[in-house]
């Protein structure tokens, strides 16, 4: 007969906060990934207006048209003349920039994007404010604070430290929530709002399951070799 396996709060606690870091470290990825692929299409479909040389003047019937013929197919991406241009006004201002900046705002939220292209950043002051974004899980409205206050200014006159490694974990649960919140990339995902939550729900399962079930077999096979070892033992 085996016998169960017991383990004290301690080491209980440990195993459970291991696996709260690993999901939400797979939710963050899944969060960037979303991110990344949205703004991609927002960049193209931009490089095409900018391209095409169209202006909000002469060329607003052609973008009128293009928004209406883009919506009867997808119809909650958020493709409006508006957001259109603004697809444009983003890759205007970040396609002349280095990598490192273009990293930066490529996994941005959209609406953190438009906030920054709306207060006329300089690249080192964009830089700045994408990174915090990313690393301490700011909102949109803790974004807009920030920029209010000048933080950027502000930091540059103070020693550079920090305490990333006590609030990534935080971190990286506020930044999945707001990407997961985004009614652009809940357009995107082909989410419908009367069900938001509950699509949102499932599609983030479909994303994260074979994380999950691959954290739960290597579990079940530590569990097994521990059994075999402990009926061994038990033998001799």
């Amino acid at each position: 007969m085996t016998k169960e396996i017991r383990i004290n709060d301690s080491e209980y606690a440990q195993i459970l906060q291991q696996a709260v870091s690993e999901i939400q470290t797979a939710r963050t990825t899944v969060a960037r990934q979303v991110n990344t692929t949205v703004n991609s299409v927002y960049w193209n479909i931009g490089k095409l207006l900018f391209d095409r040389n169209l202006e909000s003047g002469y060329g607003s019937g052609v973008v009128k048209r293009l928004s209406v013929d883009l919506k009867e197919q997808f119809p909650d991406m958020g493709l409006s003349p508006r957001n259109l241009w603004n697809m444009k006004r983003l890759y205007e201002r970040y396609y002349q920039e280095d990598t490192k900046l273009l990293q930066a705002v490529a996994v941005l939220p959209w609406g953190h994007n438009l906030l920054l292209l709306d207060k006329s950043l300089s690249a080192n002051e964009a830089l700045f404010y994408a990174e915090e974004c990313l690393q301490k899980g700011w909102s949109r409205d803790m974004l807009l604070n920030a920029i209010k206050m000048n933080t950027y200014a502000a930091r540059q006159t103070q020693i550079k430290t920090n305490n990333f490694d006590l609030v990534l974990p935080v971190a990286q649960a506020n930044y999945a929530n707001e990407v997961f919140k985004s009614s652009y990339n809940l357009g995107f995902l082909g989410i419908t709002e009367p069900v938001k939550e509950l699509e949102l729900e499932k599609r983030l399962v479909a994303k994260i399951r074979s994380f999950i079930l691959e954290l739960l077999c290597k579990g079940l096979h530590n569990i097994s070799y521990a059994n075999k070892f402990i009926m061994q033992s038990d033998l001799n």
